[in-house]
């Protein structure tokens, strides 16, 4: 496929893709975790585009007329590709006239949702017989089982790099006031090419497990069953994301809150005095806010394919229609797709 095409391709998505919310939903019966679950997703979800702040307005013009610009110098219309980069340029040179040392600018976001919600039996199934397959050398069969083994969200976001993005806008202007169109499309090529990103992957079990100890920590001392239950399955969401590969960067935060959830359990159902319970329950919280913070933080680099100016939520199957067949290797319903979560 031809450079030009791809990069219409993926501006395509930058422009006319960008509020798009896909969905592919199996039913199933909710889990004892989904309202929960379904919570802490929605909580997350919110607190990124809470705190997702791109520049000023200047700069998200810019960069969509110099879009503009891209697809218009594809279909040969060098005219209004003109007119697109000197608005460009203009808003560039008035954010840079603000505030000249810019660097990095983050220009847009994507928060993918995977949420698998079998059981820890479930994934430990499946683990096994992927290694049997591949103790047999079936690595194609064995890389399907392990797909759908994945609970978390991604967010990925884009920079535009603003001491050299706008000036291969502004070459690019020049080049076609000169006539030279083709050489202005390699020149925004260039600079398009110089976009970048970083990944933040949050584990989901992580979440979950954290909103049933703030669950538990809000019953009366009278409820020692109901707290004892909630207790539990936080544990049971810290193995799932033991199981699921998410601790190996904090394997010793993950000890900890789970040494720390018997500790309450322990008292609990021992002498269970109020303000003991109360000082357990808030070391406990501290840990889950530094872990999480810390999952919020780790930011791997990547270099985006595309990109889409603004924000996008996108929730993803867990495993391919053509894939499903695979459902026979383990217990109905270990497999789950994604239900879709309504922000507004």
């Amino acid at each position: 496929m031809r450079k030009g095409i791809m990069v219409s391709v993926a501006l395509g998505s930058i422009l006319f893709g960008a509020s798009a919310l896909q969905a592919a939903c199996t039913m199933h019966p909710a889990s004892k975790s989904s309202n929960h679950r379904d919570k802490v997703i929605k909580k997350e979800l919110m607190f990124q585009k809470k705190n997702f702040k791109t520049f000023s307005s200047d700069i998200q013009k810019g960069f969509n007329d110099s879009v503009y610009a891209i697809r218009l110098l594809e279909h040969k219309n060098g005219k209004k590709a003109e007119l697109d980069l000197t608005k460009a340029t203009k808003s560039f040179d008035k954010a840079l006239k603000l505030e000249p040392n810019l660097k990095l600018v983050p220009i847009g976001r994507e928060m993918a949702v995977f949420q698998y919600k079998g059981s820890v039996k479930n994934i430990k199934q499946a683990i096994k017989i992927a290694k049997g397959m591949l103790d047999n050398n079936n690595l194609q069969l064995a890389r399907n089982i392990l797909a759908p083994l994945k609970d978390e969200i991604d967010i990925a976001t884009h920079y535009i790099p603003m001491d050299v993005y706008p000036s291969a806008t502004k070459i690019a202007d020049k080049l076609i006031k000169q006539g030279k169109t083709k050489e202005a499309l390699r020149e925004l090529e260039l600079g398009l090419s110089t976009i970048v990103g970083d990944q933040v992957v949050i584990p989901i079990p992580l979440l979950t497990s954290q909103d049933f100890i703030s669950a538990a920590s809000k019953l009366d001392k009278t409820k020692k069953k109901e707290s004892i239950s909630l207790l539990n399955e936080a544990k049971v969401e810290l193995q799932k994301a033991l199981l699921l590969g998410y601790t190996s960067k904090y394997a010793s935060d993950y000890k900890a809150l789970n040494d720390k959830i018997d500790n309450i359990k322990k008292e609990i159902m021992g002498k269970n005095r109020p303000n003991k319970v109360k000082k357990l329950y808030n070391d406990l919280k501290g840990h889950y806010n530094k872990l999480v913070g810390k999952t919020r933080n780790n930011k791997k680099g990547y270099n985006p394919n595309v990109v889409r100016n603004g924000d996008k939520v996108t929730y993803k199957s867990a495993i391919r229609e053509e894939d499903r067949d695979i459902d026979r290797f383990v217990e109905d319903r270990r497999l789950d797709a994604f239900e879709p979560i309504n922000l507004n």
